[in-house]
C-alpha cells in the first residue's frame, strides 16, 4: 500500500523532517555503506585502531566477529569462557614480550598444558581444541584474514567447538613492525565432556 508523503509546515516540522533525513542517512550508512554489513554494525569497535579502545573491547569485538562468521553458516554462537580467554591473553603476552608468533614461545608449555592448568579440563574425559593466532591494525581486517585462511576458517567455523578465549595484546610478536600500529590476537576454541 503506497502513502502520500506531505511536507511539514511550521519551523517544528521542518527540524522534525531535518532530523528524521539525518536518522535515516546514518541508518542507510550502517546498513548498507560501503564494507559495511549488519553484521559488522551489530560488533562495536570492530574497526577500532590500536590504542583507540580498550583491550577488552577488542575481544568482545572479536568475539562478536566469530560468531557473526558461524551464524552466516548457521552455526551455533561460541560461549565466552573466562578459563579459555586465560590462556589465550597469557599466549599473547607471551608472543609480544618474545617476538615470537608461534604457537609455542620459549619457555612456554604446548597449549595442551596451557588450557589443562587453566582448570578447563578439569573432570572432562573427552576434549578438543584448537587455536588462532594473528596480529593486525583493527579485529575486522584481522577475521579477514584468519578466514582467509583454510586452517584458521577450519577452527572458526568447527560445529563442535562451543567455547571461546580471546586473548588480545598491544604491538606485534615480530621484530620490525611498528607495535604502535598492530594489535595480537589468539583465539581459543574447544568443547569438552564429562
Amino acid at each position: 500500500m503506497a502513502r502520500e508523503c506531505r511536507a511539514p509546515v511550521g519551523r517544528r516540522g521542518i527540524v522534525g523532517a531535518a532530523l528524521a533525513l539525518l536518522t535515516i542517512g546514518v541508518f542507510v550508512a550502517l546498513a548498507a555503506g560501503p564494507g559495511t554489513s549488519a553484521a559488522l554494525a551489530s560488533c562495536p569497535h570492530a574497526n577500532a585502531r590500536p590504542h583507540t579502545t580498550s583491550l577488552a573491547n577488542l575481544r568482545t569485538a572479536m568475539r562478536c566477529l566469530v560468531n557473526n562468521k558461524r551464524a552466516k553458516h548457521h552455526l551455533h554462537s561460541l560461549k565466552d569462557n573466562p578459563r579459555l580467554a586465560s590462556a589465550a591473553r597469557r599466549h599473547t603476552k607471551a608472543m609480544v614480550q618474545k617476538n615470537c608468533f608461534k604457537h609455542r614461545c620459549p619457555g612456554e608449555p604446548p597449549l595442551g598444558k596451557r588450557i589443562k592448568r587453566t582448570g578447563y579440563l578439569q573432570g572432562a574425559k573427552r576434549y578438543f581444541y584448537a587455536e588462532d593466532l594473528g596480529f593486525d591494525r583493527t579485529p575486522k581486517r584481522m577475521i579477514q584474514r584468519l578466514t582467509n585462511s583454510r586452517y584458521n576458517r577450519r577452527n572458526i567455523l568447527n560445529g563442535d567447538f562451543r567455547d571461546i578465549g580471546v586473548g588480545v595484546g598491544w604491538g606485534a610478536p615480530r621484530t620490525g613492525r611498528p607495535d604502535s600500529k598492530f594489535a595480537t590476537y589468539t583465539i581459543v576454541f574447544a568443547w569438552r565432556r564429562s
